[in-house]
């Protein structure tokens, strides 16, 4: 049986980068024996293809669904449409992602069963101090080109964010499908100000030109977790153009959110933290 609580420590030993806002970003996340079987596994990473159809069939052969996702669409055609050049980009929900949904190795299988389980879970909050009720999804996740998401900090009801690089081509690390990390500019800042202030007040996405790339995280098995915050405002940001059909941008993908149910004077004195 494989142990996985190696990720544990990992998570533990990790010290918080401060720039742009408080964050971990840790290398070589998975030990070398997960990662190369990750890589290996041919449902999760396969043979380029000719054309998006044989990509798609590819994808759905292997287990993977669209999956419901800010800035996507859940329709294969609508996202056909806007490769063809018929919908206009920078429409809304014109990217794709996929989710895998039926893992068939059981290594694979353990390891996201491990990133859903209580363990993993306690000892995100505690290494991000979390002390009220969360829930947690981890997931194999793909986004293909055209996938955008401008610069936002996430919504009040997500308590932590956390994005793992599992590509199998190391070219990928140069492409521009990777996770940007922002910062407000000077004469915007008052935003983040504002949504500290406010807290009743949902953060919402704001335009490339009000920020500054501070870091990109590209780097193949490496994770970035940050728990959602409003001044400094903990700005993220992708915006995807790269050949799909030779490889996909393949993630483990995981988040905290609130519990609907959780006490909202605990919320409160989190989002007043911000």
């Amino acid at each position: 049986m494989h142990n996985y609580k190696y990720i544990l420590d990992n998570i533990k030993q990790a010290e918080f980068i401060a720039e742009p806002f408080p964050h971990l970003e840790i290398n070589n996340f998975l030990s070398e024996e997960h990662l190369a079987i990750i890589l290996a596994d041919d449902q999760i990473h396969f043979e380029p293809k000719a054309d998006n159809q044989q990509l798609y069939e590819a994808l759905v052969g292997n287990g993977w669904k669209i999956q419901q996702f800010p800035g996507c669409t859940p329709s294969w055609e609508q996202y056909l449409n806007y490769l063809n050049g018929s919908y206009e980009k920078g429409g809304p929900d014109v990217g794709i992602t996929f989710r895998l949904k039926k893992i068939k190795n059981q290594v694979v299988d353990g390891l996201i069963k491990f990133l859903n389980d209580d363990d993993f879970h306690n000892c995100l909050k505690e290494k991000f101090d979390l002390d009220v009720d969360t829930q947690i999804v981890s997931a194999i996740q793909k986004n293909l080109t055209g996938y955008e998401i401008s610069p936002h900090p996430d919504i009040r009801q997500k308590a932590l964010t956390y994005l793992l690089n599992i590509n199998k081509n190391k070219e990928i690390e140069s492409q521009d499908c990777h996770t940007y990390l922002l910062a407000f500019k000077p004469e915007t800042k008052h935003i983040q100000e504002n949504w500290a202030a406010n807290t009743h007040q949902e953060r919402g996405w704001v335009p490339w030109g009000y920020c500054n790339s501070v870091k990109t995280v590209n780097t193949n098995n490496t994770v970035v977790m940050f728990k959602p915050s409003s001044n400094p405002a903990s700005l993220h940001a992708v915006k995807l153009n790269y050949d799909h059909l030779e490889y996909q941008r393949t993630q483990i993908y995981g988040n905290l959110m609130f519990d609907q149910q959780v006490n909202s004077a605990a919320l409160q004195a989190i989002n007043v933290l911000d």
